[in-house]
């Protein structure tokens, strides 16, 4: 089992986006969908804008250069698979960080609109993980459209910077249940099966009804 960067920013945003139409089609317990669309918004967008570091160097997505490089160094002496298994507490960078970078150091634009819708989510994420949040009905519609905007505008940015994410984020959370998969292959089963017996049904028509390709009627038409 691998999970990258793009599988968990796509999965992340799928959730988020999930999460936004179970809040408005609930009339009560709303809580923990808004919860979850706020948080796995936050994550999905920072996992992405390092991946989009990543592209440019891996390098950009670490806070201390200087330990990353050090960690790069001991992984090539020691040939581990990546710099997390040196043991030297790495650390990425956090999202704000994130967006700084991929504007000034991989000279990508974010619309000033994009950048303060996610700057709010991420304040609401620090508050509902750090602290604690209340809302009244016109702070809660406001929230609301903006983790809307949010997503959509957002997706729309990563596309031009990440291939075929909008397909990944389709395709993300994906399941597959032990009984499901057993009836695809009792059906692939079945089909390989009657598959066959169709070409072993043609067979044996040829072989009644031609000659070497001729139709036994006029074969037999020929040799009289």
């Amino acid at each position: 089992m691998k999970f990258t960067l793009l599988d968990n920013g796509s999965d992340s945003l799928k959730q988020s986006y999930s999460s936004l139409e179970r809040f408005s089609n609930l009339y009560q317990g709303t809580e923990h969908s808004l919860k979850d669309a706020v948080i796995f918004l936050n994550h999905g967008l920072e996992i992405l804008l390092k991946l989009i570091l990543k592209n440019h160097s891996p390098a950009l997505m670490f806070s201390d250069l200087k330990l990353y490089q050090k960690a790069k160094e001991e992984m090539k002496k020691k040939n581990l698979k990546n710099v997390f298994e040196v043991g030297l507490k790495l650390h990425t960078v956090p999202l704000e960080e994130a967006l700084k970078r991929v504007e000034l150091l991989c000279d990508i634009e974010i619309p000033e609109t994009l950048k303060a819708a996610i700057f709010h989510i991420n304040k609401i994420r620090n508050e509902i993980m750090h602290y604690s949040i209340d809302l009244n009905e016109e702070e809660l519609e406001d929230l609301v459209n903006k983790l809307k905007y949010c997503y959509e505008e957002s997706v729309d940015f990563l596309e031009k910077h990440i291939e075929n994410l909008k397909d990944r984020i389709n395709t993300a959370r994906f399941e597959l249940t032990i009984n499901e998969y057993e009836e695809i292959m009792q059906q692939e089963y079945y089909d390989e099966i009657m598959q066959q017996e169709m070409i072993e049904r043609e067979e044996e028509y040829h072989m009644e009804n031609y000659y070497y390709g001729i139709p036994k009627k006029k074969y037999n038409a020929y040799t009289e």
